[in-house]
């Protein structure tokens, strides 16, 4: 009788490092049942690689960087694969474009998985999939990938783990570590990590806090607890932004560290060292939880219930208007439906943001020094 091999299942893991890092859970299913299943998994950003390589899932991490190609060139890219004869092809939640669908048929996987969004649910093509999993709204993202795992590991939801993955490199918590002496931040009681900043497409900044409100934070938490320090972390697209907290913050020692441009490696391992994260919803907010970092998370359009901070200690910030969430999952941009020009998020008050940072350092015992009177 001759051995069965295992099935050759290619991932696409095409959008951003917050969307990986949600899958992971379904990742790490497969790649726990080596004897089924021989994973490849693609992606079109650097760092969305170095995290899945990190992760040992599987050798076969490749990077094609789609982005700004024209349809030519991506379909010139995306040919090729056909030729490994994939027995499976997986869009993870949540990839809804119709050029998601549509590389996965160029592909040419004899089964092919994806989701139907209950936004867009006939002209994203879903149909191009032989299975097609209706989108869930009263399921985090997580749950929502696992349910694909599920099909393929042909077991229920509920018996796959549902835990974030995040390995950080040895080298990475070494680096991390001289990294915090050199910046005088190893003693800081709180050291609190803060992205100010989001995914800019699809005018995704919109559910940013303003930095302006997010300066008087900080200058009022330094103000009650003199020993905190701040790790401002700064990618790409952020300096301007954070140029504005840093103004906004006011003048202080040395209390604010501007991390710009590290490596994702010394990003994730400075994170895990936080004792407490603050941002919007973002893909750092996604690493910082799945770092088991206590998460003060400022949620305005997007929806808590989809992608709120998995398993880690959290608090959601949000003003609750009975306007929002309006966001959902489709190819257009972020538009504020009510015309208040995103005032769900812009008009969150400093105080709020403030009174769920120190109940979360309440709740995690860290020793804040009060101010001296």
């Amino acid at each position: 009788m001759p051995e069965l091999r295992p099935k050759r299942i290619m991932v696409f893991c095409l959008s951003g490092l917050g969307d990986a890092i949600l899958a992971s859970a379904a990742l790490a299913a497969l790649a726990a049942r080596p004897d089924q299943f021989r994973l490849t998994l693609l992606t079109m950003f650097r760092s969305v690689k170095e995290y899945l390589d990190d992760q040992q899932f599987t050798p076969d991490v490749r990077l094609i960087q789609f982005l700004g190609m024209s349809k030519w060139n991506i379909f010139h890219h995306a040919w090729p694969l056909r030729k490994e004869q994939f027995d499976v092809s997986v869009l993870p939640y949540a990839m809804n474009r119709l050029g998601y669908n549509l590389m996965s048929r160029v592909v040419g996987a004899r089964y092919r998985i994806g989701f139907r969004y209950q936004r867009q649910f006939i002209i994203n093509a879903p149909a191009l999939n032989q299975c097609v999993i209706d989108e869930d709204p009263s399921l985090h993202a997580v749950q929502e990938n696992l349910r694909w795992a599920s099909v393929l590991c042909n077991t229920g939801v509920d018996a796959l783990p549902d835990e974030f993955s995040y390995r950080i490199h040895p080298s990475a918590v070494t680096a991390a570590d001289a990294y915090l002496k050199e910046h005088k931040l190893d003693q800081a009681a709180p050291l609190i990590g803060i992205h100010a900043a989001c995914n800019s497409l699809k005018n995704q900044h919109c559910r940013c806090w303003p930095p302006i409100r997010l300066g008087e934070f900080i200058r009022r938490f330094r103000e009650q607890t003199p020993g905190a320090r701040f790790i401002l972390f700064e990618g790409p697209s952020d300096q301007q932004m954070n140029e504005a907290v840093v103004v906004a913050a006011g003048p202080a020692s040395g209390d604010i560290v501007v991390a710009k441009m590290l490596p994702l490696r010394l990003v994730a391992a400075l994170v895990k060292r936080c004792h407490l994260f603050l941002s919007n919803d973002s893909g750092m907010m996604h690493t910082a939880a799945a770092c088991k970092v206590p998460c003060a998370s400022i949620f305005g359009p997007t929806n808590p219930a989809w992608v709120r901070p998995w398993k880690t200690q959290n608090i959601i910030v949000s003003r609750q208007l009975p306007c929002s969430p309006c966001f959902y999952y489709s190819s257009r941009p972020l538009v504020c439906p009510a015309h208040l020009d995103f005032a769900c998020v812009r008009d969150i008050a400093v105080d709020d943001v403030l009174n769920a940072v120190q109940q979360l350092l309440a709740q995690t015992h860290v020793h804040a020094i009060p101010v001296q009177t």
